[in-house]
């Protein structure tokens, strides 16, 4: 009969759907274990489903008893309120962390309970007319009421959890619990379309397909968990508050680099030494980082370094491995935060073969996110300044341009130093922005006029690479320039980072724009071994600024003394004009002023000064002269 056959459809979809699911690699999930009990919970409600209509009819034509056919009818229904709730519970679990809402949870439980004891108590019938059989009363009306309760509920929460759950997830549960909806609808007018077991198996075998599969979170080149499985379980054990230990293992060539063929071969070498492996998890994190997760218990210092070893030891090639490791997530705050580890330990893990994140480690760690944010909110809220330094010109013994610096300044009014915060916005990204915004507020000082009438024939600007790691970065010089109607003579943009020759390309297309624009070039922090010879020999520069060390080195070592003189003299011969930092004294000043040095920075005349402060003492010295 056609009850049977859509019943027994269903039955055959969740059975292999469970087998697949059973069998397959995966995470343990707080997701996949509540999927786990509404998958049995569904199995179960269809095979009392069946159950029920072979009840009906044989005390229909008199082969079984009644009262075994009504206990039947009666726990299929509870069933099927119990398959509602577990899908209630799995959807709670997406926007519910497994330990909050207590009290909202236990009333769902308790109204479950109550439903459940309704559903027993109350009389049931049945009927079966020729090819139609089902059960009706009192019992399945309450039956339709405790599942539609749960289903609303369900379809409520995901509407409204939009900051919870990501898109898909959201609408995979919502078309889920609205087939069943719609079938349980149809089924309530129509009782002889026996819908709601099927639209049931179908809801789930989409959450598998949408929502479960393993196979989405599996890297098919080495068969390792993948990043997006990572943040997965990562998100899940902060969201439901369960610890692990992790140890992140780096793989770095001996000589060169690797090409794509040994490098496939060492992650096949790496998926089949962790594959038997057991209470741990192995992800492919990124190209040459393998992250693994120990849950259930902690691992002893020799024990991880037995495990890297035994790794090493089956690689077939030349390989470096280098280790850090977290002995307790729950020393992090969230995951975010955990995942984050990583690019702030990146510059220590290229000199240690291991590190542990103790609790020093931590302290540190912690003081890096919160400069990162300090830059973030300084960004968003204004707090972001510049600082000018103003320049000595040597041949009309005025100061006539200025480097502009830029300064972050706290919620509560300090100025926070630049060392400390620079690095960390270079790291992050975040240079990018900071540089936009000081040469925004370089052109709105400029555009007032003070400057020039103040004798500033132009302001060095510091515009960092990773502002040219792009087609057209020169686009936004030229369009803040625009907006403020700036001279393109005024600024003076100095670069500093030695860099791969791809981006060299693209920093002399860029640099070629904007001289063809009117804005010269420096060549910031000559002497450090970040603007190298080749970056001095190459680069369109019309100024070379001596670095802070490389001007103080000239005081204090023959050599350096011996280099620079040869260096300016080179300089001069090549038309560039030539700005020293750091000098400090009276001595200095005088030195560099006799080995030609067109201008003179540091502190011997003023430190970085805020604006005011800046046209302060322009005009302080424009009234001496």
């Amino acid at each position: 009969m056609l009850n049977i056959v859509l019943q027994s459809c269903a039955m055959v979809m969740l059975f292999v759907v469970f087998l697949i699911f059973v069998k397959e690699k995966s995470l343990d999930l707080y997701s996949r274990r509540r999927y786990f009990w509404t998958l049995l919970s569904g199995i179960l409600c269809l095979s009392l489903d069946i159950a029920s209509i072979f009840g009906i009819y044989g005390a229909t034509v008199g082969t079984f008893p009644v009262v075994g056919t009504q206990l039947i009818c009666k726990l299929y229904v509870v069933s099927l309120a119990f398959q509602s709730y577990q899908g209630f519970l799995y959807a709670a679990g997406e926007f519910f962390a497994e330990n909050s809402h207590k009290l909202l949870k236990r009333l769902y439980q308790i109204w479950f309970c109550l439903g459940a004891v309704a559903i027993m108590a109350l009389p049931i019938r049945y009927i079966m007319w020729g090819r139609v059989v089902y059960s009706y009363g009192p019992s399945t009306e309450a039956t339709y009421i405790v599942t539609v309760v749960f289903i609303i509920s369900t379809i409520v929460m995901a509407f409204r959890g939009t900051e919870q759950a990501s898109e898909r997830r959201r609408w995979a549960i919502l078309l889920w619990q609205g087939c069943w909806l719609a079938a349980a609808l149809i089924q309530l007018f129509n009782k002889e379309l026996l819908l709601v077991g099927f639209a049931s198996a179908f809801g789930m075998v989409l959450i598998y397909a949408e929502l479960e599969n393993p196979h989405e979170g599996i890297d098919r080149a080495s068969g390792l968990f993948t990043s997006n499985a990572l943040l997965d379980y990562v998100n899940d054990a902060y969201q439901h508050r369960r610890s692990f230990e992790a140890v992140h293992i780096y793989l770095y060539a001996q000589t060169g680099s690797f090409d794509p063929d040994v490098k496939k071969r060492i992650l096949v070498q790496t998926a089949n030494y962790f594959y038997s492996r057991k209470s741990m998890y192995v992800f492919r994190n990124t190209e040459n980082e393998i992250l693994v997760l120990f849950h259930g218990r902690r691992l002893e210092t020799a024990e991880i370094r037995s495990l890297v070893k035994g790794l090493a030891e089956v690689i077939a090639f030349p390989v470096s491995l280098h280790t850090l490791v977290v002995p307790d997530s729950a020393a992090f705050s969230s995951a975010e935060e955990f995942l984050r580890l990583p690019t702030y330990f990146a510059r220590e893990l290229e000199a240690k073969e291991e590190v542990v994140v103790d609790e020093a480690a931590m302290e540190g760690f912690r003081e890096y996110g919160k400069i990162k944010e300090m830059i973030q909110s300084a960004l968003t809220e204004n707090r972001v300044e510049v600082f000018y330094q103003p320049f000595y010109n040597v041949q009309t013994g005025k100061f006539t341009s200025a480097e502009a610096l830029v300064r972050i300044r706290d919620k509560e009014g300090p100025i926070i130093p630049p060392g400390k915060f620079i690095p960390i916005a270079e790291e992050n990204g975040l240079i990018v922005p900071l540089g936009i915004e000081i040469f925004r507020q370089v052109c709105e000082f400029l555009a007032t006029g003070k400057p020039k009438d103040l004798g500033i024939t132009h302001i060095e600007v510091n515009l960092s690479i990773a502002q040219f790691d792009d087609e057209n970065p020169s686009a936004f010089v030229r369009e803040i320039m625009e907006q403020y109607q700036v001279d393109p003579k005024m600024i003076n943009l100095e670069i500093t980072e030695t860099v791969s020759q791809n981006t060299k390309k693209k920093i002399l297309k860029n640099m070629e724009k904007l001289i063809n624009a009117g804005i010269n070039f420096s060549l910031d922090d000559f002497g450090t071994g970040r603007s190298n010879l080749d970056y001095f020999l190459e680069m369109p520069v019309q100024v070379i600024k001596f670095d802070y060390s490389f001007t103080q080195g000239y005081f204090k070592s023959e050599k350096a003394k011996l280099v620079i003189e040869n260096m300016i003299e080179l300089m001069h011969s090549m038309g560039m004009a030539i700005v020293s930092e750091g000098v400090e004294t009276k001595e200095q000043f005088e030195t560099m002023c006799g080995l030609g040095v067109e201008y003179i920075q540091g502190f011997y005349f003023s430190k970085p000064l805020p604006k005011d402060e800046f046209i302060a003492f322009l005009e302080k010295h424009r009234a001496e002269e």
